[in-house]
């Protein structure tokens, strides 16, 4: 499929499917009498004064995503991060072959907290000739802007004889990232973001309660807490701790708790659209759900763009239908392609990677494209 990027304004949507095997994909095992199976944003909902369930599940959802988030332990070695590594290589190397009238760079985008493509990035510097952007400037203090991805870096010979534009990775954190934290003034009320790429170890926090997320354990523990005021003291502001804490979506349906990052989440919708909206643009999507409606819905408007192309990975072959669903469409327009997997198999990081970036490999959506 590489052939279809060349000279194109190429973007990546990458989710949660991409880190499957090292960042756990939380399930709810939650039953409510009147709703039945639910999911944990529609826990959080229905339950919003339960002070010690909301307090439980957003400890065990620290310690579950944000805390494993940080990748602290994982090794080089690890195949998760090996495919990550794999992307940008391949990425990095065809913007490296792109022409000299093609801007060198791609957009990814990335609903995921984990420090994945920060990583692997930070292990090819001095391997490939690169500019990995976060959207962060400064040395000491990263401070986030939507302003540091509007970049061309140019390398100059010795004696300025010569301009070679470097390849910019643009990487956009859609739901915000375990390193994003509020920079806060003398009124505790935050007006920046910065990045802090290592886990604070003065942010303590009650070690996890629950092993997965269902009524049996919640009300066990709710009875534990009944009975212990050291833990019923520990356990008290959990919530509020980690919102003021994190700079990024947390699952519930009032998702912002500062305006600040309310606007800094648009600031990246919106880069998304302005996207998908330049001629010749290429989305390719792969491990997302389409579950965050906002993103669906740009998506679906952007289909508008007569030059835009999607290619959307399945990981099963039903995963076709519930897109459709969540689109809200009778079928897809002519511009997204839809990758499925073959026979029963699925479409892993690692089949993914094949179907992208190997020339023998031919990409065959639902509608016989090749």
């Amino acid at each position: 499929m590489i052939e279809k990027l060349y000279g194109k304004n190429i973007n990546f949507l990458i989710g949660s499917g991409a880190s499957f095997g090292a960042i756990p994909t939380l399930s709810s095992n939650y039953v409510d009498p009147i709703f039945g199976n639910l999911t944990i944003e529609e826990i959080l909902e229905e339950n919003k004064d339960d002070e010690y369930l909301q307090n439980i599940i957003y400890l065990y959802y620290y310690h579950k995503i944000l805390k494993i988030g940080y990748l602290t332990e994982i090794e080089e070695s690890n195949s998760v991060f090996k495919n990550y590594q794999k992307l940008l290589e391949s990425l990095i190397k065809l913007l490296q072959r792109e022409s000299y009238q093609k801007e060198k760079r791609i957009n990814i985008f990335t609903t995921n907290y984990d420090l994945f493509f920060e990583k692997v990035a930070d292990s090819l510097v001095g391997k490939y000739e690169f500019y990995f952007n976060d959207g962060s400037s400064g040395n000491i203090t990263k401070k986030l802007s939507m302003k540091n991805y509007h970049k061309k870096i140019y390398h100059t010979g010795i004696f300025d004889n010569f301009d070679r534009e470097i390849p910019i990775i643009n990487l956009f954190k859609l739901h915000g990232s375990v390193s994003w934290k509020y920079i806060k003034d003398k009124n505790d009320k935050p007006h920046e973001i910065k990045i802090e790429y290592f886990e604070n170890k003065n942010e303590k926090y009650l070690e996890n309660l629950i092993e997965e997320v269902s009524n049996e354990e919640i009300e066990k523990v709710k009875k534990e807490i009944e009975s212990n005021e050291n833990l019923k003291k520990g356990i008290k502001d959990i919530k509020n701790e980690l919102l003021k804490n994190f700079a990024l979506i947390f699952p519930e349906k009032n998702k912002f708790e500062y305006t600040l990052y309310q606007e800094f989440y648009y600031q990246n919708l919106r880069q998304l659209s302005y996207e998908l909206e330049k001629q010749n643009s290429v989305l390719i999507v792969f491990g997302f759900s389409f579950a965050d409606e906002h993103i669906a819905e740009i998506i679906k408007r952007a289909c508008n763009n007569p030059t835009l192309n999607i290619y959307i990975f399945c990981y099963k072959k039903n995963t076709r239908e519930e897109i459709l669903a969540k689109l809200n469409l009778e079928k897809f327009p002519s511009n997204i392609k839809i990758i499925l997997p073959e026979d029963n198999g699925n479409i892993d990081f690692n089949i993914f990677l094949e179907k992208m970036f190997e020339t023998d490999s031919k990409i065959e959506s639902d509608n016989n494209e090749q």
